[in-house]
C-alpha cells in the first residue's frame, strides 16, 4: 500500500487535498501533519512515507527545512516530495531536495489529478524488485535503492543507496534488460544508472547522491543530460 503524509498548516487545505486523493482511489494511506516538526517526530519513529504534499511556509517547521531534514537526517531519498504554496518565489531555494513537483494553491483538481497519478506510477516502478543471484544465494533489492550497475567483465557491481555493493556474477546486456523502468538510463559502456540518484551532471560525470561518481561517454551524454532535465522538471 502506498503511504501518503499530508503537512500543511491549514486544516481546510489538508481537507481538500485528501479529498482530491479519495476522489481518484482509496486504496491508499494518507496521514496529516499541521506542522513541518510533526512530521519530523513521526520519521523520529522509523515511519515512512511513500509521497509527501508538503506547504512551505509553516510556523512550526517550514517545507523547505523539513525537506532538507527528510533527505539529509532521515535518508528517506526515495520519498517523493510535492510542495503545495501559493508563493511560487520559493522554487530556487526547492532544487537541493529534489522535489518531484509543485502544486500551486488554490488547488486545480484537474492538475492534481495529473501530478499524482504521475507521482503513483514512480512509486509503484520503484517498488518493483531486481533479483541478484549470487553463488547460491538471491538477493531481492527495491529497484528505487540502486545507485548503478557497474560491468567488470563478467563480474557486476551493485551499488545500493545505503552504501551496501554486491558483486556476483552476470551478463550486463541482460542485467540492464531487467533495468527497464523510465528512472534508468545507461551513461556508459559499463555503466547503468538510476536518474533519481544523480544529484549533478557534469557533462563527463554525474555526482550521485551518495557522493559517488558516475562516468559518462561522449556518445550517451546526450540521452543522459536529457534524462536528468526531464526528472528536474517531473
Amino acid at each position: 500500500m502506498i503511504v501518503i503524509a499530508i503537512c500543511d498548516d491549514d486544516v481546510a487545505v489538508i481537507g481538500k487535498l485528501e479529498q482530491c486523493i479519495m476522489d481518484l482511489t482509496d486504496a491508499f494511506k494518507v496521514e496529516a501533519f499541521t506542522s513541518g516538526v510533526a512530521l519530523c517526530a513521526a520519521m523520529d519513529e522509523g515511519r515512512y512515507f511513500d509521497l509527501i504534499f508538503m506547504d512551505i511556509e509553516m510556523e512550526n517547521g517550514d517545507g523547505i527545512t523539513t525537506g532538507r531534514l527528510l533527505r539529509e537526517k532521515y535518508g528517506h531519498d526515495s520519498t517523493l516530495l510535492i510542495y503545495v504554496s501559493s508563493h511560487t518565489q520559493y522554487h530556487g531555494r526547492l532544487f537541493d531536495v529534489q522535489p518531484f513537483n509543485f502544486i500551486q494553491k488554490p488547488i486545480d483538481e484537474l492538475e492534481f489529478a495529473r501530478i499524482l497519478k504521475q507521482a503513483v506510477t514512480k512509486i509503484k516502478s520503484g517498488n518493483e524488485i531486481f533479483t541478484v543471484k549470487k553463488g547460491h544465494e538471491f538477493f531481492n533489492v527495491k529497484k528505487r535503492d540502486i545507485i548503478c550497475l557497474e560491468s567488470k567483465g563478467h563480474n557486476m557491481l551493485l551499488s545500493l543507496y545505503r552504501g551496501e555493493k554486491i558483486k556476483y556474477r552476470g551478463v550486463f546486456k541482460d542485467e540492464t534488460a531487467k533495468l527497464n523502468n523510465s528512472f534508468f538510463v545507461q551513461s556508459h559502456a559499463a555503466f547503468i544508472v538510476n536518474i533519481n540518484h544523480a544529484a549533478s551532471f557534469h557533462g563527463t560525470h554525474m555526482l550521485m547522491d551518495n557522493g559517488s561518481h558516475v562516468p559518462v561517454s561522449r556518445q550517451r551524454a546526450k540521452d543522459v543530460k536529457r534524462a536528468f532535465m526531464y526528472l528536474g522538471e517531473a
